[in-house]
C-alpha cells in the first residue's frame, strides 16, 4: 500500500482538522458587523488563516529536446512528444488579508498545498519496453482577490503567481535503465469562488483554481544513459503543465478593532 510522504500527510491532516473545527464552531449563528445602521452586514476585513481540501486534475505535455536513450532506436529519433494526465487529492493551508469598503473586498492570499497527482504510462515511443511516470507534489500560489459581499455571502475572483514541484521518471524495464528528476516550475494562476460567513469569524466556501506552468531544458538525471554515439544521451525535456482544482475551504478571521466601520451598502 502506498503511503503519503510525511510532509504531504501533515498538510492533508491539517486541512481536514480545520474543517472539523469549523463544523464544531458553527452551531450558534452568524457573525455580523456591530456598527449602528449596518445590521446584518458581515465584516470580511482583516487577516485570516485556514485550510483547503479537494481534488485536482492536470495535463502535462512533454517534449524531448535532444536525441537520447529514451527517444532513439540506433541513430533514428523515433519521436519527441509524450503526455500525462495525473489526477488526485490536493490540500493544505491558506492565509491572507482583506480590505473592505462597502460590499467590495480587495485582498491578497497565499496558499501552500500538498498534492498526490501521479500517473504511470507506457512510453508512446517504446510501449513494450519503457514507462513514464509524472508526479506533482506541491502547489503554491500568491494571488490578489476581488470580491463582492452581501447577506453573509462573498463571491470572489483571484489571479497571480503559481508554482509547483513536478517530477518525471523514465524507465527502460528491459535493461533496468532509470532516469528521474524533479524541478520547481513557475507560471500564473486564475480562479474564483464563494464563501459564507458562519459564526464569529469562521467562513466556509469552495474555490476553483487554474494554473498554467512551464519548464525549459530540464535534465532528467540518468547514470546509465551517458554513453557516446547512437542510442545514448541523457534526456533533456521541456514541459507545459496545466492544472485545475476544486477545493472546499475554511477560513478563520482575526478579531478586528471594535471601532471599525463598514461603508453602507446602497
Amino acid at each position: 500500500m502506498r503511503c503519503f510522504g510525511s510532509g504531504r500527510g501533515l498538510m492533508y491532516i491539517g486541512a481536514a482538522a480545520a474543517f472539523a473545527l469549523a463544523g464544531a464552531a458553527t452551531a450558534d449563528g452568524t457573525r455580523t458587523h456591530p456598527s449602528s445602521g449596518m445590521q446584518g452586514a458581515v465584516d470580511w476585513s482583516g487577516f485570516y488563516v485556514g485550510g483547503q481540501l479537494g481534488g485536482a486534475w492536470s495535463k502535462l505535455d512533454w517534449q524531448y529536446q535532444n536525441a537520447n536513450y529514451f527517444d532513439t532506436l540506433g541513430p533514428v529519433v523515433v519521436g519527441n512528444d509524450f503526455d500525462h494526465d495525473p489526477q488526485g487529492v490536493i490540500g493544505g493551508v491558506l492565509g491572507g488579508y482583506n480590505y473592505q469598503t462597502g460590499p467590495w473586498i480587495l485582498g491578497v492570499e497565499l496558499s501552500a498545498s500538498a498534492a498526490d497527482l501521479v500517473q504511470e504510462l507506457p512510453s508512446p515511443l517504446f510501449p513494450k519496453l519503457d514507462t513514464t511516470t509524472n508526479r506533482i507534489n506541491w502547489l503554491t500560489t500568491a494571488t490578489g482577490r476581488l470580491g463582492y459581499a452581501w447577506d453573509g455571502w462573498l463571491v470572489f475572483a483571484t489571479g497571480g503567481w503559481a508554482g509547483a514541484d513536478v517530477k518525471l521518471t523514465l524507465i527502460d524495464q528491459s535493461a533496468a535503465v532509470y532516469a528521474s528528476d524533479s524541478q520547481w516550475v513557475n507560471g500564473w494562476t486564475a480562479g474564483g469562488g464563494v464563501e459564507y460567513m458562519l459564526y464569529d469569524g469562521i467562513s466556509l466556501g469552495a474555490a476553483y483554481t487554474y494554473a498554467d506552468l512551464s519548464l525549459n531544458d530540464m535534465i532528467v538525471v540518468c547514470p546509465n544513459c551517458a554513453g557516446v554515439g547512437a542510442g545514448f544521451g541523457t534526456p533533456i525535456v521541456d514541459g507545459d503543465i496545466k492544472l485545475q482544482s476544486v477545493k472546499a475551504r475554511v477560513s478563520f478571521f482575526m478579531p478586528v478593532a471594535s471601532g471599525s466601520v463598514l461603508a453602507p451598502d446602497h
